[in-house]
């Protein structure tokens, strides 16, 4: 019984005390499928309690998986699994969300996870229930990308959820770089009809909020729906469980890394002050690790001509796709949509010395395909529109103006060059690797992240919500 020898029991965690192994992934129908499963599972003593907020309480150490897929029973929900990433690093309670409980609820974590290698460990702690006094007003889920996450939104590591912002060295398997902040564009805003953030709101299990900050840095259309982020090792959003029937709300910020953001800015970058980076050539090193084909019709081409056609083509309707698909799991919540600033102010002056960095005519060029892709988002949400989906696009350029980077005041990182605990810019920022940026360069500061709040904000009122 392999698996009755790997379950281990520490003084440690809530009262002090609880049960951790490792995860693990047999293959099906060999006999570690059965030797090597453990499960634990929670009852209450009560059944039928109604609407109730789901606690499970993560130790300081001794749980590391990114993936522990909590199942709850008892409920109406049409999902019922929630993933959660242990690897809290300090004794927390963290929300699987509100269920509307018609049985008796119970709580069911296996050491089964799709990454388990038998090397991270995987923690039962306690399990706590909180009764409301009906359906939350608000129950929201916020996805997305890096301008969702909270990129760039934290004093270095202060504000980041301390899972969201793991790297051991030497285990680069291990690496956690969502970047979810405390200071996150949609924690900051307000809800209709209530005076408090959303995140404070959360914070203090108001009954009338359940929110969860799923977004990740990074993201593309694909880490929503089917693929695992190499950054980050969680499993795709859609599928970590959060939306079902009961959603109201999802907001999202998605496209910007599917635009090629990243490689775009770094060619500008390192070019001649006085040239045009829409002029360089999209290669295969600028797709590397896209999924096959994405980008083929492109490749080849300037940046002039296929930034935009992939916008179009590619990006718009992979947006359009994601959000029919959130749709499928919350089909009673209304989406969100949020766009990108210009991301630089006036002609970029602060971003070029010596003869090198980035030109006026770049700038020019890169708020140009920023308004493009403003565009092509906008389109994708009337396209969602025309499909019955209950959508909007909020627009953020206006709230920016004049703020970017080399703005006044600057709400957008410029070159950011101090490393956060999670920081890899030899894979963050390949072609600038040299220079050690941190994911958090060219990200709205805390302050950004407010003007991205007050045009959600502007959204949400008068929809209904």
């Amino acid at each position: 019984y392999p698996g009755k020898m790997d379950t281990h029991q520490i003084g440690a965690g809530f009262g002090n005390h609880f049960y951790f192994t490792h995860t693990r992934n047999p293959v099906e129908g060999t006999p570690d499928r059965q030797r090597m499963f453990i499960t634990g599972k929670w009852t209450l003593n009560q059944s039928a309690i109604g609407w109730a907020r789901v606690f499970v309480h993560m130790p300081d150490h001794g749980a590391h998986t990114r993936q522990a897929a909590y199942v709850v029973g008892g409920s109406n929900s049409t999902s019922n699994t929630r993933v959660v990433p242990q690897r809290t690093r300090e004794n927390r309670w963290v929300s699987l969300g509100a269920f509307n409980f018609t049985g008796t609820p119970t709580v069911s974590l296996s050491n089964f996870t799709a990454d388990g290698t038998g090397s991270e460990d995987i923690a039962w702690d306690a399990v706590a229930f909180q009764k409301l006094p009906g359906k939350p007003r608000h129950q929201i889920v916020s996805m997305g990308d890096s301008f969702s996450s909270g990129e760039g939104a934290s004093n270095g590591n202060a504000d980041y959820f301390p899972e969201t912002n793991y790297r051991n060295s030497t285990d680069s398997s291990t690496r956690n770089a969502c970047h979810r902040s405390y200071k996150a564009w949609s924690r900051q805003a307000t809800a209709p009809g209530f005076t408090s953030s959303i995140g404070e709101m959360e914070d203090l299990y108001n009954p009338n909020m359940d929110h969860h900050l799923i977004a990740c840095s990074g993201a593309r259309t694909h880490n929503v729906l089917n693929t695992p982020q190499d950054n980050s090792g969680e499993l795709p959003q859609i599928q970590q469980g959060y939306l079902d029937q009961h959603t109201t709300l999802v907001t999202m910020s998605i496209g910007g890394n599917d635009s090629l953001f990243g490689a775009v800015i770094q060619e500008c970058l390192i070019g001649l002050s006085n040239g045009n980076c829409k002029n360089s050539t999209l290669s295969d090193s600028h797709v590397k690790g896209e999924p096959a084909g994405k980008y083929a019709a492109y490749v080849g081409q300037s940046f002039e001509t296929a930034v935009p056609g992939l916008m179009e083509n590619v990006v718009r309707p992979e947006i359009l796709k994601t959000m029919k698909a959130i749709h499928e799991k919350a089909p009673n919540a209304k989406i969100e949509l949020m766009g990108y600033p210009r991301l630089i102010s006036g002609d970029g002056g602060c971003l070029r010395t010596l003869g090198f960095g980035l030109s006026s005519d770049s700038t020019t060029w890169i708020a140009s395909v920023a308004d493009f892709l403003a565009m092509q988002m906008r389109n994708a949400v009337v396209d969602a529109q025309n499909a019955g989906i209950d959508a909007r696009f909020t627009d953020p350029r206006d709230h920016f103006l004049n703020k970017g980077v080399c703005g006044d005041p600057e709400t957008i990182h410029g070159i950011v060059k101090t490393l956060t605990d999670s920081d890899n810019p030899a894979v963050d920022w390949p072609i600038l690797s040299s220079y050690g940026l941190s994911a958090q360069s060219f990200h709205p500061k805390i302050t950004g992240a407010r003007l991205y709040a007050d045009a959600l904000e502007g959204t949400l009122s008068g929809w209904g919500l």
